[in-house]
């Protein structure tokens, strides 16, 4: 999914100004968020996550959004959200690349459920701090009873093939944007973005 010249989505200019305030390559988020609603501001699923971000209602009241709020504040609540599990994260995983796998998983499926999954990992001899190839395989097996029913996990059964496939589409999806969107940073769009988030605040 592209635009064309150059752009992801009408979105760009936003998920490119909040997205370097977090220090996450926009593309990446813009990645994100074509797998959560494939660009569709009135997309809602099943368990109740709406908008382009997909927002659970309780995480959305915790940055102050509604289904009603504008499309723009939805967008900075998804992203501070994103913000808030990389700093969970942060001191565990301080390899940024690692951790954003972490990051995306959580962001889908929730933290506690990777958390679990770590736990497994750490428990069984893997190492908690991989996702490929470590993590992702706990969490896979969190669907089967011997696991879920473990006494270090504390969140239960998890649908892990559904976070599992997130994370390897996201990226690669990402890997693409970067093939074919540069990243420069247009100059005349940052400043007015400042002063609309800091008005909003």
């Amino acid at each position: 999914y592209v635009l064309g010249s150059g752009k992801i989505s009408r979105y760009d200019e936003i998920v490119r100004s909040e997205s370097e305030k977090i220090g996450w390559d926009w593309r990446l988020v813009s990645s994100m968020i074509y797998q959560e609603s494939r660009f569709n501001p009135k997309a809602v699923s099943w368990a109740g996550a709406y908008g382009l971000m997909q927002l659970m209602p309780g995480t959305a009241e915790r940055y102050g959004v509604t289904e009603e709020s504008s499309t723009e504040s939805q967008l900075k609540a998804g992203i501070s959200f994103i913000k808030w599990l990389d700093d969970q994260i942060a001191g565990s995983i301080p390899d940024k690349e690692e951790r954003i796998k972490f990051v995306l998983a959580s962001y889908n499926i929730g933290y506690g459920h990777v958390q679990d999954a770590r736990r497994l990992a750490e428990k069984y001899g893997d190492d908690p701090s991989v996702w490929t190839g470590s993590v992702n395989e706990w969490l896979l097996r969190k669907s089967e009873p011997q696991y879920y029913n473990d006494q270090v996990v504390k969140f239960g059964y998890a649908r892990g093939i559904e976070t599992y496939n997130y994370v390897k589409q996201v990226l690669e999806r990402y890997e693409h944007y970067k093939n074919i969107v540069n990243n420069e940073v247009i100059a005349s769009v940052r400043p007015i973005q400042e002063i609309r988030s800091g008005s909003l605040r």
